[in-house]
């Protein structure tokens, strides 16, 4: 039977990642995730909308990546028991990189848009492409160019109070934290060492690779889903 994941993005609210993990995802399905646009968001608001697609999708299998993951652990916390599971990728349980986000915030407020857009452009090279190379770092970077600035600024802007350091202890069900070695932003020791506060938590490390590792190794990515669904199936049965 095909198993039904609900896939929240990062940042720039695009799951074109999706096309590269689901031809090795046979027994499973991703589903994408799209964030409210051109309004003031809360994480009240978005915990609630995650919690209502996974009751129409049936499912209780939740992925999220990067910005995805904080609402992921957002929503794991305010309907404990929605998730049956979680699996989170270059994901953070607190503000990371305050510096970045706080330039990325200042620059789409004041910036015109022309201006706007070789600046995205550099600060998703910097902080987000990392160790994507070749004809995968261009189209990253074109697409980052091209966004929706003030849906990133409201984004950015809900991260700046974002931390769930705390609330760790009670998250419920199999959780699986992936990460690049390289990764800036999920990879360092401090956050490694927080997600061991998670009471079921299993990391995966990725070598050599930066925060955009479902892009740079699908295969690897997918493969470590299918494990994390087979550890929530275990205790489901349990």
């Amino acid at each position: 039977m095909q198993r039904r994941i609900l896939y929240l993005p990062g940042l720039d609210g695009v799951a074109n990642v999706i096309d590269k993990l689901q031809p090795h995802l046979p027994d499973a399905e991703l589903v994408p995730f799209s964030y409210p646009a051109g309004r003031r968001l809360t994480w009240v608001e978005l915990a609630d909308l995650v919690a209502a697609k996974l009751q129409a999708l049936e499912t209780r299998l939740l992925m999220g990546e990067s910005f995805g993951g904080a609402v992921a652990l957002k929503a794991s916390i305010a309907h404990r028991g929605r998730a049956a599971g979680l699996f989170l990728v270059s994901a953070f349980s607190s503000q990371p990189e305050a510096f970045a986000a706080a330039l990325g915030r200042t620059a789409t407020r004041v910036l015109p848009r022309g201006v706007m857009k070789p600046v995205a452009r550099l600060l998703a090279g910097w902080k987000l492409a990392g160790t994507l190379s070749g004809e995968d770092r261009e189209r990253f970077l074109k697409r980052y160019s091209e966004l929706d600035y003030a849906d990133i600024a409201e984004r950015l802007r809900l991260l700046a109070d974002f931390d769930v350091d705390d609330r760790l202890v009670g998250l419920c069900g199999p959780v699986d934290v992936l990460f690049g070695s390289e990764d800036p932003i999920a990879g360092s020791q401090n956050q490694r060492e927080l997600w061991q506060r998670v009471p079921d938590v299993k990391l995966h490390q990725m070598d050599a690779y930066g925060h955009l590792v479902s892009h740079e190794v699908p295969i690897g990515v997918a493969a470590r889903i299918r494990s994390w669904l087979q550890r929530v199936e275990d205790a489901d049965a349990g």
